[in-house]
Order: structure tokens, then sequence, then C-alpha cells
């Protein structure tokens, strides 16, 4: 992302956090990071996707500083209190953004409700896996009562600290936090529990959803919208073929093992000036972020 661009989020999230999203408006974010109104638009059709853009930058850096401490455990319980720990210290410093958001209670759209739902499954990855980097096949049969009670602890204390504005200990919180799961999973354990909830009761997109899976619909489906609409352009049969051709290259790209986002940043560039098409693009290039040419 480049600098301007960063700069904008920065200074969007700021301004938001203080007025609320409803009292910002796209010149108090460009006056603030120093820019024209006219940049602002270069990188953000609206307000709506600006917000949209900063959530998901949110999540890509906390998502790579939680990376960093989970390789920097010794041991599993070591590593999850880690992550725990990271997860609460930037929780704690955007607190005013994330209270901004439930308080006006914000809803911009499909694709932003679409990436809410993603990033629930994908929180719930995450601890299933922690959970069995710790206990192994032992804990199979209750691994869904585990993870909702992980979340629960989680949760908990994230309530308290954004909400009521309460002071944690972020370096002891980590591993209190995995002491008491390990005193639950023990009890569970010990005591033989049947499952509270089963595997199967819970929905099925919570069922080895990959990343790549995850984010696999809302792409096919801007893929095959993204054709149609190349279809309907007065194009000559040349260019027309050429598109074509873009799009199956970019449906090889995402079906391999190991898509290069470099790769699709280069192919999307080919549908630069068909504005008819802007919306379909962004969205491809939202599921693999990635910042278009």
């Amino acid at each position: 992302m480049n600098e301007k661009k960063m700069k904008l989020i920065e200074a969007g999230m700021k301004l938001i956090a203080e007025k609320g999203y409803f009292n910002t408006s796209i010149q108090e974010i460009a006056n603030e990071a120093g820019v024209s109104k006219g940049s602002f638009y270069i990188y953000f059709p609206s307000k709506e996707d600006f917000l949209t853009t900063a959530f998901l930058d949110f999540h890509r850096h906390i998502t790579l500083e939680m990376k960093e401490a989970k390789s920097n455990g010794k041991t599993p319980k070591e590593s999850f209190a880690n992550q725990i720990t990271v997860l609460i210290d930037y929780i704690y410093k955007h607190k005013d953004y994330i209270m901004m958001y439930f308080r006006e209670n914000i809803s911009i759209g499909q694709d932003m409700d679409n990436q809410i739902c993603n990033l629930k499954i994908e929180n719930f990855n995450w601890m299933k896996e922690n959970l069995r980097d710790i206990y192994g096949n032992q804990l199979d049969v209750m691994i869904i009562d585990a993870v909702i009670q992980v979340e629960g602890l989680i949760h908990g204390y994230l309530k308290w600290l954004v909400i009521d504005d309460i002071t944690i200990d972020k370096y002891r919180a980590g591993m209190f936090i995995v002491r008491r799961l390990d005193d639950l999973i023990k009890g569970m354990l010990e005591n033989q529990e049947e499952p509270l909830v089963k595997a199967s009761e819970i929905p099925s997109d919570y069922h080895n959803a990959t990343e790549h899976e995850r984010f696999k619909q809302p792409f096919l489906a801007a893929l095959r919208k993204l054709e149609s609409k190349v279809a309907e352009l007065p194009l000559s049969r040349a260019k027309e073929s050429q598109l074509y051709q873009v799009i199956q290259a970019i449906q090889n790209e995402a079906d391999s093992n190991e898509p290069q986002t470099v790769v699709i940043q280069g192919l999307l560039a080919h549908f630069t000036g068909y504005p008819e098409l802007n919306e379909e693009v962004k969205q491809i290039a939202t599921v693999f972020d990635v910042e278009l040419l």
C-alpha cells in the first residue's frame, strides 16, 4: 500500500474514532492527511469503500502481528498466549475506532457483511488450530465446546477493555487466559464430559474452511459478473477475446495452490479504462488483498 493511501487511512480512522463515521466528511479526511479531496477519490470511490478498506487493513495488520507472535512461542501454550497478548494490545490501541463502529451500528453493504462473516470463520479456525496444537487429538470430540469457551474468555476480557475502559496487564493476560483455558479443558477431559455442541451441529461454513475456500465464493461471483459485463461492452472481437483470456488467466491463477498476488494485480490492470467494470475488478482485488495499478 502506497504512502498517500496509508496516510488517508490513518487520518480517516483517527477522525472517525473522534467524531463518528457519519459526522466525518471526505474533505476533513483529506485535510487531515494533507492531500486534496481529489486524491481521496483516486484511492476510494466513496466513504463506504474507504471504511471497508480501513477495516481490512486493520485486520491485515493484526493478522501479521499475531503470526509473528505465534512463531516466537517456545511451546504451543506460550505461542497462543503471545497471540492473545498481541490481540489485547492491538484492540486496546484502537478501541475508540471499534467503539465507534458498534455505537453507530454501521452497515455499508453486502461486501462488508461478507468480510465480517469471513472474519468470524477465520477467528473460529484460529482458535481451533491453537487448541489442537496444545491438546492434540484428545480434544477432538469436545473441540467445538472448547472453541466456544476460549472465545468467551477472550471476548469477555475484550468487552471490559473496550466498553468499560478497564486496564489489563497485557503481558500477564495472555498466559493467564491460557491457564484458565487449561483448567476448563482438563476438567472436561477428566470428567469425560459429553459435548454440549457437536461439530455436526454448527453451520457448514465453519467446517474445513481454509482461507482460500472462504474467499472463493465472492471471488467467483465477481469473476462471473465481470465476464458477463465484458460481453455487453462495445468492443472489437479481438479486444473482447483478449479480455476473456485475461479472465481465464485470473481463474487459473486463483485455482493454483499458492496464487501469486503480483500476477493477479498485473492481470487486473488489463481492465483499466473500463469504468463499467470497476466494481467487479475492485471486488477481486479486495479478495486477494492487492492494490489496483
